[in-house]
């Protein structure tokens, strides 16, 4: 199983962060996965990983709760040797040049095999990163790169389970009467672990979704948005 530890920053991505925490935006470019056998104290003065084996476009960034969630998926079908995964390798934009930001490394790593073996599996990685200015964070999507059924979830906003809302957030649900109705979060927290049943909710209805309160209110038309009606009955801008 697994067991990464925690990311290290190499001394350019020091530097850099000196000057995203000045302000300048930190983009994301890519991921690496290697099998180098190298140690934390090696780290420092590294610019690639020292047995890189597979270069993957970013798939996803999430921030929430000052963490940045950076996600890849790599498919077996396209390896053609197997390796050890040691080193999880983060790139990011200094300027004009690309640098490795950050280095993860796993002392007990899972084999992932060749597009030769007998099953075929992906795998996803992702590795959560601290930051100050959820405005700062910027990020290359790879328009290659594969999505899981969370990204796809969070990309259309349905709602998650065992995910944290912020009192104000708009999501929704495919259970919902109408296509214009949708769930505002009316109390902060997280949502629990089994599916809504929305099936008898109506326009205002209050749901309980663990320790999230979410209201059904209806989307207003662009008409509602500029027009009202006076007290005749007309129609008017609104003032």
């Amino acid at each position: 199983m697994a067991n990464w530890t925690g990311g290290v920053l190499t001394a350019a991505g020091r530097a850099l962060q000196l000057k995203v925490e000045a302000g300048t935006k930190l983009e994301l470019t890519k991921i690496k996965l290697g099998d180098g056998t190298e140690n934390i104290d090696s780290i420092d003065t590294l610019t690639d990983l020292v047995g890189a084996k597979a270069s993957l476009g970013i798939s996803s960034v999430t921030v929430a709760n000052n963490l940045c969630a950076v996600t890849a998926i790599i498919l077996t079908s396209n390896l053609s040797t197997g390796f050890y995964a040691r080193e999880w390798g983060l790139f990011a934009k200094d300027g004009d040049r690309e640098i490795l930001y950050m280095i993860s490394l796993d002392p007990n790593p899972d084999y992932v095999p060749p597009s030769t073996a007998a099953l075929k599996v992906s795998a996803t990685y992702a590795m959560n990163i601290a930051v100050s200015n959820a405005a700062n964070i910027a990020c290359t999507i790879d328009p290659s790169g594969l999505v899981n059924t969370d990204m796809l979830t969070r990309a259309v906003g349905l709602v998650q389970r065992n995910t944290v809302y912020q009192k104000g957030d708009i999501l929704y649900d495919t259970q919902l009467l109408r296509h214009d109705w949708h769930l505002e979060c009316t109390t902060a927290g997280t949502t629990g672990s089994t599916l809504l049943d929305l099936s008898s909710a109506t326009l205002g209805s209050t749901i309980t979704d663990g320790t999230v309160t979410w209201t059904v209110k209806r989307m207003a038309t662009q008409d509602e948005i500029y027009f009202e009606l006076d007290s005749n009955g007309d129609i008017m801008p609104k003032a």
